[in-house]
């Protein structure tokens, strides 16, 4: 029988089953290169996604800045895209077309655009979208007029650019409202007439004067040796058309002058009452009642102004009232002391003043009295009066039912 031969035993003992202590150097190196790898990768996972933060941000931060500038901004700015609709709106565009942006946003751009403009605005941006040159520059060619939500149309400046963004293109409008400045404008050509004028009526005044003067005095003095009524009431034409060309040149020659106020304070309510003296006989023959809410000994207003300029101010108001009322009528004035003011109310219950021409009723020779009954300028001096004394006028007129003039002039102290 014969002997088993024993198995040779390996080099590393009885135990080969364990790691030998170089496998397990070998591994603890592997494992602490995995563990650097891994701390290096989710480091630079964690700087880049501090570096992502940053630039959000920043770029929130630079979103913030620049919708901070476009709501500051005074001027309106609108950007439309290629189809016309709006995608912003700033606040500026709020105020100055009177829509919130949530009704702005999304809809087309020409809701702003009076209707006759549209096809001239969209013809405007198809060719600027194409050759990316235009005309609208702020300060060059004029102005534009844009529509407010109210329906009022309104004089702009206006300056566009464009942008493109992938395959979309945006337009940015910027817009400034000029009303102001042409008001302005106009005020300053009117003026510029005015004194035109005056100076012509200066030189006119002396030589029209004197052969109106002869002309009249010799009518009157043949309305008194005429029996003759044909040729009586020929003559009255002749004197009241004389007194017509006087009060034309008296009224052009308050342009003219101008002559510095002597203001002092004034008790308003006496020169109302001596005006309606004045005016007793023409107004007992237009049968007209006047009704005064107002006292002038036991609780006198005085206004600070120049007593000859306060006559003429209220008894232009007091004709024009009087003309108003051809069948007769009511003439109410007013007087209050407003804290530091004096209001002054003349209404009357006549023809009224159509609403198309209450915006024009101060404009020198503009009248709504028949040809040859009005020159157009008394509401001119009265208004040019007021103006003088830091006072205000205001009109409210209703046609048949009549009109009234609200008038605020400074109190004296």
């Amino acid at each position: 029988m014969k002997k088993k031969r024993a198995r040779p035993q390996s080099k590393s003992g009885r135990n080969s089953g364990k790691p030998s202590a170089q496998t397990r150097e070998i591994e603890q190196v592997v494992n602490r290169l995995k563990t650097e790898r891994e701390a290096a990768v989710e480091a630079r996972a964690l700087a880049e996604a501090g570096e992502r933060g940053a630039l959000h941000r920043e770029s929130q931060l630079a979103n913030l800045q620049l919708n901070g500038i476009l709501q500051s901004a005074m001027d309106a700015i609108i950007t439309a895209d290629d189809w016309q609709n709006v995608v912003l709106f700033n606040k500026a565009a709020e105020k100055m077309f009177g829509c919130p942006a949530s009704e702005a946003i999304g809809r087309s751009i020409t809701r702003f655009i009076p209707q006759r403009f549209r096809e001239a605005h969209t013809v405007h941006v198809k060719a600027f979208g194409q050759s990316g040159t235009t005309n609208r520059k702020m300060g060059r060619l004029g102005a534009i007029t844009g529509l407010r939500a109210n329906g009022e149309e309104f004089p702009a400046e206006a300056s566009i650019s464009q942008i493109a963004v992938g395959e979309n293109k945006y337009f940015t409008v910027i817009l400034r409202d000029i009303s102001e400045r042409k008001w302005m404008e106009d005020q300053l050509r009117q003026t510029e007439r005015l004194a035109e004028v005056g100076m012509l009526a200066s030189g006119m005044a002396h030589e029209i004067g004197t052969p109106m003067n002869v002309i009249i005095g010799r009518a009157e003095q043949l309305m008194r040796k005429t029996e003759d009524e044909t040729t009586k009431k020929g003559l009255a034409t002749i004197v009241s058309q004389v007194e017509r060309i006087t009060k034309i040149m008296n009224q052009l020659l308050t342009f003219a002058r101008r002559k510095p106020s002597e203001r002092r304070p004034v008790n308003i309510g006496q020169i109302a009452e001596d005006c309606i003296e004045v005016l007793q006989e023409r107004i007992r023959r237009s049968r007209v009642t006047v009704q005064s809410d107002f006292e002038t000994t036991l609780h006198p207003v005085h206004v600070h102004a120049d007593p000859d300029q306060m006559s003429q101010m209220l008894l232009n108001l007091f004709i024009n009232a009087i003309h108003a009322m051809p069948d007769g009528g009511t003439l109410r004035i007013g007087l209050a002391r407003m804290d530091r003011h004096v209001q002054i109310v003349v209404a009357d219950t006549g023809y009224g003043i159509p609403p198309e021409d209450l915006s024009k009723i101060f404009t020198p020779f503009f009248t709504t009295k028949e040809a040859g009954k009005g020159t157009g300028l008394g509401l001119t001096v009265v208004h040019n009066i007021i103006e003088e004394h830091g006072g205000s006028i205001s009109v409210e007129s209703e046609p048949g039912r009549g009109t009234t003039f609200t008038i605020m002039l400074p109190a004296s102290k």
